[in-house]
């Protein structure tokens, strides 16, 4: 491995010719100078210094090497450059990893942003559900885990990881479009939603934990009619007049669906959003980012449709 330090000595030589005038330029004595020549002459395998009556000139080799050390230490000037404004924010890059909906409504919208705003940043997105995230940031195949309140979440107080709240999401109703309770405008979660067929994910998902936690805690257990992996099949289901969904408010955001109304509910179920970063790393400009975003996602309780 070739010492770009002594490579600085090999540059200075060729522009001043002396042993003694390199030194001073460099502000080091002349029998360093010397010796770190030696040395990587050694290093390099051939000689790249000869010696023309007092002065020294560079072999072939010599200028060969002294082209290289050009073309190192500019790129050595822009890599200092460039950490400078990596401190300041400028330039940066970040691999973020979040589930489905949190790509959809929050990282890809702060993602396409940042790219205006922030065009020295670049991001590269991977779909990594809460179960996973945590792990994959440890590991450091990701820089920040877009991820939810949930079993899965790191326990406060973890050392290696740190938390940052994005937003707070509502989860709403989901009915068929013709259902008597889609004119109502905000709904009961026990007294309207009780007795009613239920569109839900299997248990130990995210999107069961939480809506069946809501359920007991409004002192009922949901009737569980049919059991899917998404989102979409659950509207599917919804718009076909196969039952009722609650359902994160990510997960319909921006969605059209025919035959299908959504009704926000009367103190109803939240889950909390949060991106989770090693300790010590900075989550911006990303988090910033989907924070704007989230707010253009939460909207006001009332009558929502998707559809009509």
């Amino acid at each position: 491995m070739i010492d770009v330090r002594r490579l600085q000595l090999l540059r200075a030589l060729d522009e001043h010719r002396t042993v003694a005038a390199a030194a001073e330029a460099l502000g080091v004595t002349p029998s360093a100078v010397s010796q770190q020549l030696t040395a990587l002459a050694k290093e390099s395998e051939v000689p790249l210094v000869e010696r023309n009556g007092r002065r020294f000139v560079l072999t072939g080799a010599g200028r060969v090497l002294v082209e290289h050390a050009r073309v190192i230490f500019a790129e050595l000037e822009r890599a200092r450059a460039d950490l400078a404004r990596c401190a300041e924010g400028t330039i940066g890059t970040a691999r973020v990893g979040s589930f489905a909906t949190g790509i959809s409504n929050l990282v890809a919208p702060a993602v396409a942003g940042l790219r205006r705003t922030r065009p020295g940043w670049r991001f590269s997105v991977v779909q990594a559900e809460p179960e996973h995230s945590t792990e994959l940031l440890r590991t450091g195949a990701i820089d920040i885990a877009v991820t939810m309140s949930s079993a899965h979440l790191p326990a406060t107080g973890t050392p290696d990881l740190q938390i940052h709240p994005v937003m707070v999401e509502p989860l709403d109703a989901v009915l068929p479009y013709e259902h008597p309770l889609a004119a109502k405008p905000e709904l009961e979660l026990a007294e309207d939603l009780g007795d009613a067929d239920w569109i839900m994910s299997a248990p130990g998902t995210a999107w069961f934990d939480s809506v069946s936690a809501a359920c007991h805690q409004a002192g009922f257990q949901p009737r569980v009619a049919h059991t899917v992996d998404d989102f979409g099949a659950a509207f599917s289901l919804v718009a076909a007049g196969l039952g009722i969904a609650v359902v994160p408010r990510l997960a319909w955001n921006g969605l059209t669906v025919p035959l299908m109304v959504v009704r926000s509910i009367r103190r109803g179920p939240q889950r909390h959003i949060l991106a989770a970063t090693r300790t010590g790393a900075d989550p911006e400009p990303l988090l910033t980012a989907m924070r704007q975003a989230a707010d253009r996602v939460t909207v006001p309780s009332g009558q929502l449709i998707l559809g009509a």
